[in-house]
């Protein structure tokens, strides 16, 4: 729970990045762009005046740099604005998707409104981080023409009182270091609608290089070949300094029908995430067979397992489209013989379409013991060899359980079946049983009534 707990947290930053970041990352990176591209056009122009007069060049850049070093502090009061407006989205949309994950417990309570005071303090402050970036851009617009205009004005006046340059050649300067004082206002404009955007842009790119940290590395070549058994031998795994695993053996028979329990945080799913290898143990090796799974083509091993989560996510389409998640290798044949082995070929069969008939948003046209049925289905639809149903059944009424079960027994000896429950009827259907506590494993098995174990091993 605490790995899951974990990724959840992942996902909702991520997700909340690309919510309120992309676009303004977009743009800041579009500025960033821009603002190069003046800057060269203003290089370019200052070359060409400095070969009509390098005197009055340096002067008018010296002057021209003095003004823009000036407006630097709204430059400066754009960056803090779009850093603060950054944020500000990034918690708010936590908490809004917070809220309306929760809505209907609230709702239950009449405390749908508890998010309402916070969301307002933070829009408030929101608004504010708006307001300072609107009057930094304005400000630079509205100083930037007079004082541009004061300047040439002034050097107007040196060049023909002063200096007694002629007209014409006063005019071609003029109008030179006028493109190249205006290229630089610009740039400077874009510069400052860049940083106002900048801070999404890095906030964006830390979650990219956090997920790119996080991939997995291509560990193994050895196609793996489930036979036998998957044995742990001395496995070890912690979350910093607590244990959920120590120097723990446990073995998975090939047929055989294995629950897990024990309470909340003891390392039931820690169990699962190292058999597909989503994690490592820190001590101890996994063999599949006489193979340690380390050296094992992670891609090949886990297309031979199933897997069926406590939620039954179910796409807004047919049950065809969510048994093979749009996979064209699989038929209608597939399908149906997924549905029967799952057991749910007969309500199936039955709706107006069959296979083709729609489930609804989130399977909201089905009973919740439908969708688990179109969710093991799913899992089953490619063959695995092994199947892993984690707190599968939590959700459902007792009757509902009890069919699925049923059904996993059916199934038992065909299959190699791991499941995590807590629930009576779902350890009833099982062969062997791993009791999790305090980092280690008790292992208990049935036997029939002339003393041998109930499975006999596929």
């Amino acid at each position: 729970m605490l790995l899951s707990g974990c990724h959840t947290d992942k996902h909702r930053q991520i997700d909340c990045a690309f919510a309120t970041e992309a676009s303004r990352s977009a743009d800041a990176y579009l500025y960033g762009i821009r603002t190069i591209a003046l800057i060269l056009s203003a290089v370019i122009y200052g070359i060409v005046a400095l070969m009509l007069s390098w005197k009055a060049t340096l002067i008018t850049l010296s002057a021209g740099s003095i003004i823009l070093y000036a407006l630097r502090y709204l430059v400066t009061i754009a960056r803090k604005a779009g850093n603060h407006q950054t944020r500000l989205l990034k918690s708010s949309l936590s908490i809004l998707t917070d809220t309306l994950q929760s809505i209907k417990p609230l709702k239950s309570m009449a405390r749908e409104n508890m998010a309402d005071s916070v969301l307002q303090k933070k829009t408030k402050r929101l608004n504010k981080a708006l307001q300072k970036q609107v009057f930094s851009k304005e400000a630079m617009r509205a100083l930037q023409e007079p004082l541009l205009t004061i300047f040439f004005a002034f050097g107007l006046y040196v060049a023909l009182i002063w200096w007694h340059l002629p007209l014409s050649n006063v005019l071609i300067m003029v109008y030179m270091l006028a493109k190249i004082l205006k290229t630089l206002q610009k740039a400077q404009k874009e510069h400052q609608s860049m940083v106002i955007a900048e801070s999404a842009y890095w906030s964006l790119w830390s979650k990219v290089e956090e997920a790119q940290k996080e991939q997995e590395s291509g560990i193994g070549t050895l196609t793996p070949s489930f036979k036998h058994s998957i044995h742990f031998k001395g496995v070890s795994f912690s979350y910093k300094e607590r244990f959920v695993l120590k120097n723990a053996s446990l073995s998975f028979p090939r047929g055989s029908f294995t629950a897990i329990i024990g309470p909340s945080g003891a390392g039931k799913t820690t169990i699962v995430d190292l058999i597909i290898g989503l994690l490592m143990p820190q001590q101890g090796q996994i063999w599949i067979d006489d193979i340690p799974l380390t050296e094992m083509n992670m891609k090949t091993w886990r297309r031979m397992i199933g897997y069926v989560p406590q939620e039954t996510l179910l796409l807004n389409d047919t049950v065809l489209v969510n048994v093979t998640l749009g996979d064209t290798k699989f038929n209608e044949k597939d399908v149906e013989q997924a549905l029967r082995d799952a057991g749910a070929w007969d309500f199936v069969n039955k709706m107006q379409d069959g296979i083709y008939s729609l489930v609804g948003e989130r399977g909201g046209m089905l009973s919740g013991g439908q969708r688990q049925r179109i969710t093991i289905a799913r899992a089953l639809v490619h063959k695995p060899q092994l199947l892993i149903l984690d707190e599968a059944t939590s959700a459902l009424d007792p009757a509902s359980e009890a069919d699925i079960c049923e059904t996993l027994r059916q199934l038992r000896g065909k299959l190699t079946i791991l499941a995590i429950s807590h629930q009576n009827a779902f350890l009833n259907a099982t062969d062997r049983t791993y009791q999790l506590d305090n980092g280690t494993a008790q292992f208990s098995e049935k036997h029939d009534q002339k003393g041998q174990p109930a499975l006999m091993p596929a």
